[in-house]
Parts: structure tokens; C-alpha cells; sequence
């Protein structure tokens, strides 16, 4: 009797150890699955992650876009006002001109009508008394 149960007791531990290489690499596998299911879990936390960061830097460069447009809408404004204050400048210079030359025109014909108006109130006596009085008055000089 003691010959067959260290006889089964030895199929027994044989099929033990069989048994728990088995178990253990069943395990094995199932534990190696997890750890790459994990490893992906862990991943795809990272790449969200990475997404919410994604979006809340896209807002930042929005924002700063949006600010850069502001910008250039105000430099663009500023550039039309300083045109327009030029070009107003412009005519506004052009107008004292045309005034003042009106002026110099105006001037000038009452200058010429009144010349010639002179002129011809000079009756010839008073141009021959007037001529006369020169001469005497240079005769006096050069004594």
C-alpha cells in the first residue's frame, strides 16, 4: 500500500507542478494583457492630457490673435486719420493761398486804377508846375 501512494503522491506533485506552471503562465499572459491595457489607459490619460492643454493654449493664441487683429484695425486707423489730416491740410493751404492771391490781384488793380486815375487828373499846367518846381529845386541843390 505505501508503494502506490508515494506511486500517486509522485503523479500527484508531477501533476501539481503541471498544474501551477500552467496556472502561472495563464497569469502570466493575463498579467502581461493588463499591463499593456494599462500601458494604454495610461497613454490615452496622456494624450488627453495633452488635448486639454492643446485647447487651452488654442484659447491663449485666439485671444492673442484677436488682439494682433485689434491692433491692426487701430494702426490701420490711425494711418486713414493722419491722411485725412494731411489732405485737409492740403486745402486748407491751398484756400490762404487762393485768398491771398485774390489779395495780390485786388490790390494790385487798385494800385494800377488809382495810377492811373492820378494820371489823368494831372492837367498839363500843374505837370508844367510841377516839372518847373523840379528844376528849381535841383538848381538849389546843386549851388
Amino acid at each position: 500500500v505505501s508503494t502506490q501512494s508515494t506511486g500517486s503522491s509522485g503523479i500527484n506533485a508531477e501533476y501539481g507542478q503541471a498544474l501551477d506552471k500552467y496556472t502561472a503562465n495563464i497569469e502570466a499572459t493575463m498579467s502581461e494583457g493588463k499591463q499593456v491595457q494599462m500601458q494604454a489607459y495610461t497613454d490615452a490619460i496622456a494624450e488627453e492630457k495633452a488635448a486639454v492643454a492643446s485647447l487651452a493654449a488654442s484659447s491663449d493664441i485666439f485671444d492673442i490673435k484677436r488682439e494682433l487683429a485689434a491692433l491692426e484695425v487701430e494702426a490701420e486707423y490711425r494711418r486713414r486719420i493722419k491722411q485725412v489730416s494731411v489732405e485737409v491740410k492740403k486745402r486748407l493751404d491751398y484756400q490762404v493761398e487762393l485768398e491771398n492771391t485774390k489779395k495780390a490781384f485786388i490790390r494790385d488793380h487798385i494800385i494800377g486804377w488809382l495810377e492811373s486815375e492820378v494820371i489823368a487828373s494831372i492837367t498839363p499846367e500843374q505837370e508844367e508846375a510841377n516839372i518847373n518846381q523840379c528844376i528849381a529845386s535841383l538848381g538849389m541843390l546843386a549851388q
